[in-house]
């Protein structure tokens, strides 16, 4: 499956989509866990902060290469 590079560009975007974007940035790459944090927390917050970078890398590949 091709990642959908410019369908991630055109969606977030939108003013919709950048407020959405912000949000989970909020909630992923600016949180910060307690040193009490247990492994599986730890896990589970670096999953969410690499789909939130994934999200990020294909807006920024449909930026520099648009289909054509």
């Amino acid at each position: 499956m091709k990642p959908p590079a410019c369908q991630c560009t055109r969606l977030f975007s939108t003013p919709d989509g950048k407020e959405v974007l912000t949000y989970l940035k909020h909630l992923t790459k600016e949180r910060v866990l307690s040193a009490s944090a247990s492994d599986s927390e730890l896990r589970f917050l670096e999953g969410q902060r690499f789909l939130v970078h994934q999200i990020e890398t294909l807006i920024r590949q449909g930026t520099e290469q648009p289909q054509t």
